[in-house]
């Protein structure tokens, strides 16, 4: 191979004075055909490479055809193999760069067939980089399959997978995103997890509809992965404000569906609740529904205090008649009770937020829960904060 080595390196150096970039690559063409090993034909397609040639995409399609055959239908020796191997790397990858789509075929060939992870991985990111549409859905099983659980030999799942994010990244279609998202909260290495976070947003500019999949799917997905979930919308500047609600609604439905006796699960579903109804207060939302789930989280009794003052907040911010009745409602239980009744720290504060929350509704029908307040003999800095809320409603 020496041999071959010194005339190839002789004949590219007469080319960069004499040939044409066409007739550079002839002269590789002709010495890769006469090559009789993997790692002849190697050591040349390292040093096409290094060269940097353009328009040899044609080349290397049909370089990486017959090395597909000839890995298919043969058994190699160790060193063969991982010849082979390699070149089907660089194969992979010069012909990601020349965005050659017609080979395609061959590079899932490499991908579904070949053992050797990395030159899967890097027939997985040229797919994507040639946007070989016709792939997209085998590349986004691949990582699916992947997702599931930890392989057998955990580091060649990885290598794997990591071809498949960087795949989807470069299809930049919406259908890879839930795969990749969930390859994001997976078995895998921070090196990998923080891949698929870098890669989502060149994936789909508004996640909002795989979201929502995810979090009306019942048991499919765990509580956890629904909270990350929401928590990525939440962080997902691309998302317009009425999606960020629609996913809020659906995540506090899914935190009041699901019951867990488990301490860990049911602090999981109580995060997702109060950041549903945080982002419910923020952007509002137009769906009926929401009285009803956010009256939940104010009377159950598995709900802490800070849940049932998100609650109340959130339902003031919808400015609304529905929200007034909702908040008059609650305070009319404080009231019943009759002045005198001694409350505890946790109902003095409840009682106190939703004076609070009527003023912060600006409607008129609040003045009348308001006003009542100040004419009861209640304590002056409960008077003082019910002449504020009313303060805050418009005449």
């Amino acid at each position: 191979m020496k041999k071959v080595l010194m005339v190839l390196l002789l004949m590219c150096f007469v080319s960069a004075l004499v040939f044409s970039g066409t007739e550079e690559i002839d002269v590789y063409r002709y010495l890769y055909r006469n090559s009789e090993s993997n790692l002849d034909q190697l050591d040349i397609l390292q040093n096409m490479a290094e060269a940097r040639l353009t328009g040899a995409g044609e080349f290397y399609a049909w370089a990486l055809r017959q090395l597909v055959a000839k890995y298919i239908s043969s058994s190699k020796d160790p060193t063969e193999k991982y010849a082979a191997d390699e070149q089907a790397k660089i194969l992979s990858a010069l012909l990601g760069a020349e965005k050659y789509t017609p080979a395609a075929a061959d590079l899932w060939l490499v991908a579904s067939s070949f053992t050797d992870p990395l030159a899967k991985a890097e027939a997985l990111m040229a797919l994507g980089r040639i946007r070989a549409t016709g792939y997209l859905p085998q590349v986004i099983r691949v990582l699916d399959n992947l997702n599931l659980q930890p392989t057998r030999d955990p580091l060649e799942g990885e290598r794997i997978a990591f071809g498949a994010i960087i795949s989807l990244e470069k299809y930049q279609d919406p259908s890879g995103y839930l795969s990749v998202f969930l390859a994001s909260v997976g078995w895998y290495p921070k090196r990998i997890k923080d891949q698929a976070v870098k890669s989502l947003p060149f994936i789909a500019k508004d996640p909002s509809p795989f979201i929502l999949d995810l979090l009306n799917s019942g048991a499919k997905y765990d509580n956890a992965t629904k909270l990350i979930a929401l928590q990525t919308i939440e962080k997902t500047t691309t998302v317009d404000t009425k999606s960020k609600a629609e996913v809020a609604v659906a995540a506090l439905a899914e935190g009041h569906r699901v019951v867990s006796n488990d301490v860990k699960q049911k602090t999981t579903l109580a995060e997702m609740r109060k950041l549903a109804l945080d982002m419910i207060r923020r952007y509002r939302s137009d769906d009926p529904a929401i009285y009803d789930l956010m009256k939940k989280s104010y009377t159950n009794r598995d709900t802490d205090i800070q849940e049932k003052i998100t609650a109340i907040n959130a339902i003031a911010a919808q400015k609304t008649d529905a929200a007034v009745n909702s908040l008059s409602e609650f305070l009319k239980v404080f009231t019943d009770r009759g002045v005198n009744a001694g409350l505890n720290q946790d109902e003095t504060r409840l009682f106190q937020a939703l004076i609070t929350g009527l003023g912060n509704t600006g409607r008129p029908s609040a003045r009348t829960p308001l006003t009542q307040i100040t004419r009861l003999n209640y304590a002056n800095g409960i008077k003082t904060l019910a002449t504020q809320a009313l303060n805050q409603i418009p005449n």
